[in-house]
């Protein structure tokens, strides 16, 4: 893939996976495209039906055996036909945040191919707006998709970036925080043909992709852009508000409070804004740690615009290609004198900006990449790359234009740990085989654990339990609140150990304990003998066996007087079968024995029998507990599960009922209004519970 003219991108590098995991056939990237936001669209060849891993590696990182530590940058990713495409803009719902390119530069991609589907495809369709639409400010985004399965979910994406869930089918985007220029919507259904959960152990899962939208941002005021919405003026750190204009204009950049009150109004005129805010009020009055938004507005003051960046992925600064002195080196240095030096890439390569090559860890390592700020080529969907006039159009649009954001995912650094939340759950993605725990007291036995009805067997297998999505959805709507994801990890990035309290012999180191909010998803057992591990004191205890593959015997179960509770942590959802269940009197016996130790911990939202595992439901409480609903935590856990399996798609008629377990002061609960327990130390047999029945 030769670029023309010997231009070359100076952004990230590309290393394509030469078989994937399945042995299948070589995948080829097609096309790479680097948007004038400095996020990196991948194409590829790919074939009708089938899912694949989006992995990326930073070029210097290695395991702890000199190979290349690759990380998976998306996951279950629909082909679109025979070409895809995605784009990278980082990932910050995960744990640690994967940057936006724009912030390490030197990434390396390949991809997996996952096999195809085991199910039929839904059908999904983008019914507003239409193909050539123009479209300005803020606009809704209609999807339609439909099955024979009766579970569908959506996804919307644009320009290959998948937006926060919407409700009802429906999303809403402020287009002032793109680029002017062609964008290209799409969207994404996932059918599956039963609930997952215990009486459903493998569902049958169809995907599919919508046709393309392209359509036009025409905006007085884009690119809107700030480091996030969640700002803390209290930890010294200073908020940058960026804008441009498609013509020069006098602009006013309001701050607007959590009451709608503007704390903060700046004026100032150009073709682009920049503001470093740094927490002083009008007045220079300190301002609280809060959720802000930012309203501009902007009035054309006929005055001639410098030259300006515009468009959407087809935009760029202009560069120059030299050649190094060595005849094995190329190397690309920017027109610019005031940017980062050029960059060189190792002997033996094809050497275009954006070449997709194969090579060795050692030789990955040899890399040395120094990138400028901006990118200096961009690539069309055919992966040739091209020169494009750096001035901006005539604008012919309105004189005014006012806008409020943001609506898009957050793609800026996280540095908060106010107003947080944390999430782990467990996949099983290949299934898994444990030994059922033992009881704690010698001679060590092992237990009769409740499974499937079944306590005879030693060994149980545990069948996938898919949560990505349900955590997805969850995390984009607890972030576009301005809620800060503290921690979020799965499968082989989380362990049984992390979420133990430390003060049982384990070691654990309790993570849930560091936020305001926890949730964990995953199998739950309750057992049928009584149980004298730490903290068990001869109770009979519920389990959560761990999906870590480390993890193997007695260390991969998590009883529920090992939880690391207390600390910041004051409600936790444990989205798992049993949990608080009465069967076998469980919960009376954990409760009396101090096996539930929630410590400063107000509130746990379970269930006393199975849960079915639906997409929304951590997402439908989350909408619940914020201020705009304001339900108490108790009642928003019983209507997210009222909601969810109320629907004409849910045809379970076992029954499914969730259980709130907690301090009798704190049942009330509220996000904005709550108590803390008056005496967390206080005798065990002082927790309650509230049941709601939410199906059938």
């Amino acid at each position: 893939m030769k670029a023309r003219q010997g231009k070359i991108m100076v952004s990230a590098l590309v290393l394509a996976l030469a078989t994937n995991a399945f042995a299948q056939t070589n995948l080829q990237f097609t096309g790479i495209n680097a948007t004038v936001e400095n996020a990196i669209q991948m194409y590829w060849a790919s074939q009708s039906n089938h899912i694949y891993q989006v992995q990326y590696a930073n070029a210097l990182a290695t395991n702890s055996d000199g190979s290349t530590a690759w990380q998976t940058l998306y996951d279950n990713y629909p082909s679109h036909g025979t070409n895809t495409f995605i784009l990278d803009t980082g990932d910050y719902f995960q744990t640690p945040p994967i940057p936006h390119p724009k912030y390490s530069p030197m990434r390396f991609y390949r991809l997996l191919d996952e096999g195809t589907n085991s199910g039929l495809s839904p059908t999904v369709t983008i019914t507003s707006p239409t193909n050539g639409n123009v479209l300005s400010d803020v606009v809704t985004v209609s999807v339609a998709a439909s099955s024979t399965y009766p579970i569908v979910n959506t996804k919307l994406y644009v320009d290959g970036q998948e937006m926060n869930p919407g409700d009802d089918g429906n999303y809403t985007i402020n287009t002032c925080e793109w680029p002017n220029g062609p964008h290209t919507f799409f969207a994404t259904a996932t059918a599956f043909s039963a609930y997952p959960g215990p009486r459903n152990n493998s569902p049958l899962i169809g995907r599919a992709v919508s046709s393309y939208v392209p359509v036009t941002f025409s905006n007085l005021i884009s690119r809107i852009a700030f480091s996030q919405q969640f700002f803390q003026p209290s930890l010294g750190q200073t908020q940058e508000v960026t804008a441009t204009f498609a013509a020069n204009s006098d602009w006013t950049l309001q701050v607007i409070d959590e009451s709608s009150n503007a704390v903060r109004i700046v004026t100032g005129s150009g073709n682009s804004l920049t503001f470093d805010w740094d927490g002083t009020g009008d007045g220079e009055t300190n301002i609280p740690d809060g959720v802000y938004h930012y309203v501009i507005s902007a009035e054309t003051n006929g005055e001639s615009s410098d030259s300006m960046l515009s468009g959407g992925s087809s935009s760029f600064a202009r560069s120059s290609a030299v050649r190094s002195e060595s005849p094995e080196l190329w190397a690309v240095a920017p027109d610019s004198e005031n940017v980062v030096p050029f960059a060189i890439y190792p002997p033996g390569f094809d050497t275009n900006g954006f070449t997709i090559f194969r090579a060795t860890p050692s030789e990955v390592e040899s890399l040395t990449v120094s990138v400028r700020s901006e990118s200096s080529v961009a690539m069309d969907s055919g992966g040739s790359s091209f020169e494009a006039n750096n001035t901006s159009p005539a604008y012919s649009g309105p004189s005014g234009q006012s806008s409020v954001a943001p609506s898009r995912p957050q793609t800026a650094p996280v540095k908060n740990q106010v107003n947080s939340f944390s999430i782990g759950y467990f996949n099983f993605p290949n299934g898994r085989s444990l030994n059922v725990p033992y009881n704690g007291q010698p001679p060590l036995v092992q237990q009769r654990i409740h499974l499937d009805g079944d306590m005879t067997s030693t060994s149980w297998n545990f069948p996938p339990v898919p949560s990505d999505d349900e955590a997805r959805n969850f995390v984009s709507y607890m972030n576009s609140k301005g809620w800060i994801c503290y921690y979020n990890r799965h499968d082989d990035k989380l362990r049984v150990q992390d979420i133990r309290r430390p003060d049982q012999g384990y070691g654990g180191s309790q993570i849930f304990s560091e936020a305001t909010i926890g949730v964990y998803m995953g199998h739950g057992d309750y057992g049928m003998d009584l149980d004298y591990s730490p903290g068990g004191i001869g109770s009979y205890q519920t389990y959560m066996p761990s999906g870590n593959s480390s993890e193997t015997g007695d260390n991969a179960w998590l009883r529920m007087c090992q939880f690391g509770f207390g600390s910041n942590l004051k409600w936790m959802v444990l989205d798992t079968c049993f949990t608080l269940t009465d069967n076998n009197g469980n919960f009376n016996s954990m409760k009396n024995h101090g096996g539930i130790p929630l410590k400063e911990t107000h509130l746990i939202c379970s269930a006393n029998t199975t849960i079915d595992m639906d997409a929304t439901i951590e997402q439908r409480w989350a909408q619940n507990i914020m201020p705009t609903n304001n339900e108490p935590i108790a009642d928003a856990w019983f209507n997210a599960g009222y909601q969810a399996y109320h629907t004409p798609a849910y045809t379970n008629t076992d029954t499914i009922i969730f259980r709130v377990a907690g301090y009798p002061e704190c049942m009330s609960d509220q996000v904005t209004n709550n108590v803390a327990p008056s005496s967390p130390s206080s005798a065990p047999g002082n927790l309650t519970k509230r049941d709601f029945q939410v199906s059938p």
